[in-house]
């Protein structure tokens, strides 16, 4: 049974709507929201390096820096995206990252994948929710994308698979869960940190004339920032370590919406295509539990 792995992925989602709705109030460039949200979460949580065996491997620490390399291009993705091409439009298009998380860990664990082949009841009812699932969500949030956004995200919806299934491995590979959480605030985050400030530099230079205005956050909206994201990244983590796919955890992040209309209505209004989705989600939950 992967239990955990369900409240953990609540606890992502929730803070996720809580972490785009931050820069809808805030506004903020995506390449400085990244750069202090990157070095913000290194800088904070780096003394706790000292309580962490620090038997990091050649490997490990590359895929911890392609991880903060997808980070950045995930996070500036969206934020740009979200102001160009409006959040609803972004939010569903990421919902593709779910079939090509289940499709890229498919490809990487053949073992599991001729298990599940052999297991045809269950993996046509799989295929069946996740394709339902992503019909809804793109329903429900009234997907219309131009050809331009589109191919604009691809790179953000290849990113979250990717950081999704790399994520798993480096919590996995920790010797404890604690350090793998903490290789992951500290050293990809500060790599993702890194990425920002050198697109920053760049976008700057080939945007002096531009008129466009960004707020700078106060001190204390970067506080908040930083401290919902080191709680997001963390459940994000151990929910994928826990999760017998990934895809089941990038699923649940298709609850943000939800969570973001209860936040900012204090309400929600179920419609069929809602109660649809929702109970699709939980079936799907739930199919997670026969792993």
């Amino acid at each position: 049974m992967h239990i955990s792995y369900i409240y953990l992925s609540l606890i992502y989602a929730i803070t996720n709507a809580l972490y785009l709705k931050y820069n809808e109030k805030v506004q903020t460039q995506g390449y400085i929201l990244g750069i202090i949200r990157g070095f913000g979460i290194s800088i904070l949580t780096s003394p706790l390096l000292f309580f962490t065996k620090l038997d990091l491997t050649i490997p490990y620490i590359i895929i911890l820096i392609f991880q903060g390399i997808l980070i950045g291009i995930y996070d500036s993705h969206i934020f740009f995206a979200s102001a160009k091409y409006k959040s609803n439009s972004t939010s569903g298009f990421m919902a593709t990252s779910v079939w090509l998380t289940f499709l890229f860990w498919w490809i990487i664990k053949p073992d599991e994948t001729q298990i599940l082949f052999k297991e045809q009841i269950k993996f046509t009812t799989l295929i069946i929710i996740i394709s339902f699932i992503t019909a809804l969500y793109w329903k429900i949030m009234k997907v219309h994308l131009q050809i331009k956004a589109e191919i604009y995200l691809y790179p953000a919806t290849i990113s979250l698979a990717l950081m999704s299934i790399l994520t798993r491995y480096i919590a996995l590979k920790s010797s404890t869960q604690f350090d793998g959480v903490i290789y992951y605030l500290t050293i990809s985050c500060f790599v993702s940190g890194i990425y920002n400030l050198i697109k920053q530099l760049i976008y700057r230079k080939s945007h002096t004339k531009s008129k466009t205005k960004y707020k700078i956050p106060t001190l204390p909206q970067a506080i908040w920032l930083v401290f919902f994201s080191i709680i997001l990244i963390t459940a994000k983590t151990l929910a994928l370590r826990d999760s017998p796919n990934p895809g089941y955890v990038v699923s649940l992040l298709l609850l943000t919406p939800t969570f973001s209309e209860i936040i900012h209505n204090k309400k929600l209004t179920l419609t069929l295509d809602k109660i649809l989705f929702l109970i699709l989600i939980t079936l799907l939950t739930v199919l997670s539990q026969t792993n």
